[in-house]
């Protein structure tokens, strides 16, 4: 995989598969992919955006990237909030009686 290609394909607005996302996230993790390239990406998203199956395909990427945590038993879904770790959260408030009411 040749990160500078799928950087410029990006830039000049392609969509990247989700094999190409899987790589990049895979590099992301494990060090192969450098921080101004990651940054590089960021700013070619910014300016040319993503298809669903992009952000799709990039979710499934990310989520895959880590454990993934099973509660055998459970039948229904299990939801999964993370914080940006900004200030003024307002979605904790309000997401966890939602989810309590399921």
């Amino acid at each position: 995989m040749l990160v500078a290609e799928l950087i410029r394909r990006k830039r000049d607005g392609g969509e990247l598969s989700a094999a190409e996302l899987e790589q990049l996230i895979t590099g992301i993790t494990d060090g192969t992919v450098t921080d101004a390239q990651v940054g590089a990406l960021a700013m070619a998203i910014l300016w040319r955006g993503m298809s669903a199956a992009e952000r799709v395909a990039l979710t499934g990427a990310m989520t895959r990237s880590g454990e993934v945590l099973q509660w055998p038993g459970i039948d229904r879904p299990v939801l999964d909030k993370h914080s940006t770790g900004g200030v003024g959260d307002k979605v904790s408030l309000l997401l966890a009686p939602i989810d309590a009411a399921w």
